[in-house]
């Protein structure tokens, strides 16, 4: 139905505007047509057996992932009312995957389910569908709380790999690694994923803080062989000013020398005259010292100059001025200091508050769970890593960068599980613990309101497509694995990467609790958003206007245009 629709003339000109409207069954249907198509691209990714899915990127190479998320955020629909379906869908799994770092497809899943089942009960007759909402809220609140009581603490390395096992698709060799890097670091250990230059993969673990910046000449080096610098029990000046005479940091070269002690200065610049006249010191062994630029630029560069300055237990000078008013309490000392043209390691610092240094740490874990990009995120867990002293750096290779790429998305998800599971515990996977779930809504009292009633049966229909969808996915015969699945008890289920039924919490094949609750809530709660639509309002679509010279024509063919 076309409606609001206004033209006038005027003279020559006809204006117009527009704006499309469906109601109803219609509205539902169109907004079903892309929940459809989104949750079949997803949900072929679901399980060890799950399948690649391409992805096209302007320009450059397409991108090969089984990573949930990844392909929820790559749909995109050009007719706009289907495609609003997209994005109410991707709304619920980017929920999921922000809160608990996993789930996607699990969710995307259980929201079609629920959305077609709560739909077709709006279409059977007379229903107040705001009861409706109602109650398939409740019913996945029940699940909650029986995911909770059936979940079960992880407290080995091998139940840590064990669940990144499962989030890798069967990788043992990847989460073999997740489990070392677990082991050395412990639970909050700051872990940065990166894709390596050849086929390998590599795990590098610094202590201390770890700089991306070197010594501003080689002249400091007093290891020659080793074209370092290497400094025991050493004083520390931090300062945001740019040191041009040596005049400004006279007191602190005399106040080192005075100590017997090294000398390193991070500092935002330093003059050319300055690097020869201290790099000429440093030769005639009158004060051992060492410059560095401090890393990045702006306001970032005071943010990690900080963190610094609280690691190592310093003071952060940030002008010239302070540099005159100097005092000894604003040094810090490092037992240990290496510094290279590339990087600069700091060591066991001496006199940090720690409890100003654990409220940054807190500080900065609530910005990198706020994070909306991989490279803030990456950023953050950088400076999360140096103000706890410890940070490991996993390189992930493959014989293609398209390989590089996937194995980095599941390696993420895969970290994300751990971490989930080992603060709020695992279930049985493959779908077994949702199963498990459909006795707890059976044995509750029959509902006094029949929509509520009804909300219940379409969560506990729902609950079966995890399973069955891993199922489908192994190329068995879905209804098969079901009806076994139910007619066990417990952590009994099927394994789908060895075609075998047993003990699923007994096989190692277990699911985070924590995101298959986050699942369940998110999908119930867009899924009866979508069931309750009753109208559809999108903009007409508007053919834009291109140019008749050829490459202009053919910029937009590229674009899709």
């Amino acid at each position: 139905m076309m409606l609001n629709r206004l033209s006038w003339c005027c003279g020559t000109g006809l204006r117009s505007f527009a704006k499309d409207v469906r109601f109803g069954v219609e509205a539902r249907s169109l907004l079903l047509q892309g929940v459809n198509t989104m949750t079949n691209a997803v949900a072929a990714t679901l399980g060890p057996k799950g399948r690649n899915v391409l992805i096209e990127q302007l320009l450059i190479s397409p991108r090969i992932t089984k990573d949930g998320s990844t392909v929820a955020n790559s749909v995109q629909l050009r007719d706009r009312r289907q495609d609003m379906g997209v994005q109410l869908l991707r709304q619920a799994t980017n929920n999921t995957n922000n809160l608990v770092g996993d789930g996607t497809t699990t969710a995307t899943i259980l929201a079609r389910g629920i959305a077609c089942q709560g739909m077709h009960a709006i279409r059977q007759g007379q229903i107040n569908v705001q009861l409706l909402r109602e109650g398939i809220l409740q019913g996945s609140d029940v699940v909650c709380e029986a995911l909770g009581k059936m979940s079960q603490s992880v407290e080995t390395i091998g139940q840590v790999e064990a669940v990144a096992k499962v989030a890798l698709n069967g990788d043992e060799r990847l989460a073999e690694m997740i489990g070392d890097t677990i082991m050395e670091l412990g639970e909050c250990g700051v872990v940065l994923v990166k894709e390596s230059s050849g086929p390998l993969d590599e795990v590098r673990f610094s202590q201390g803080a770890t700089l991306p910046s070197g010594y501003c000449s080689p002249m400091f080096a007093n290891k020659s062989r080793r074209s370092k610098v290497e400094f025991g029990n050493c004083l520390l000046l931090l300062t945001l000013a740019k040191i041009d005479q040596l005049e400004q940091i006279l007191p602190v070269l005399e106040l080192a020398k005075l100590k017997e002690k090294p000398l390193l200065i991070i500092a935002k610049d330093f003059s050319s005259d300055l690097i020869k006249i201290l790099a000429l010191n440093h030769l005639h062994g009158r004060v051992q010292v060492c410059i560095v630029k401090a890393p990045s630029f702006g306001e970032e560069q005071r943010l990690e100059m900080q963190d610094l300055a609280l690691a190592m237990g310093a003071h952060l000078l940030e002008g010239a001025s302070c540099l005159r008013e100097l005092k000894e309490e604003d040094l810090g000392e490092v037992g240990s200091v290496v510094v290279t043209a590339k990087e600069t390691h700091l060591m066991q610092p001496v006199g940090v508050n720690e409890d100003q240094l654990q409220s940054r740490i807190d500080y900065l874990r609530e910005l990198v769970g706020e994070a909306l990009t991989e490279e803030e995120q990456d950023r953050l867990n950088i400076r999360l890593g140096r103000l706890q002293g410890y940070l490991a750096t996993i390189y992930l290779g493959g014989n293609s960068e398209l390989e590089a790429t996937e194995r980095k998305d599941r390696f993420n998800d895969a970290m994300h599980s751990v971490r989930v599971a080992i603060s709020d515990g695992v279930v049985p996977g493959g779908g077994t613990a949702f199963l498990r779930c459909i006795q707890a809504l059976d044995e509750l009292p029959p509902a006094e309101v029949m929509e509520y009633q009804v909300g219940r049966e379409i969560v506990k229909d729902a609950l079966r497509l995890p399973c069955y969808t891993i199922a489908k996915n192994a190329g068995v015969d879905p209804n098969e694995v079901l009806q076994k699945v139910l007619a066990g008890t417990g952590s009994f289920g099927y394994d789908a990467a060895k075609g075998e039924y047993g003990d699923l919490m007994e096989c190692g094949i277990v699911d985070p609790t924590n995101v298959m609750r986050a699942a369940i809530s998110d999908a119930a709660g867009i899924a009866s958003l979508l069931a309750t639509t009753e109208a559809l309002i999108t903009k007409q679509p508007i053919k834009p206007k291109i140019a008749k010279n050829q490459v202009t024509q053919d910029l937009a063919k590229l674009v899709g245009m």
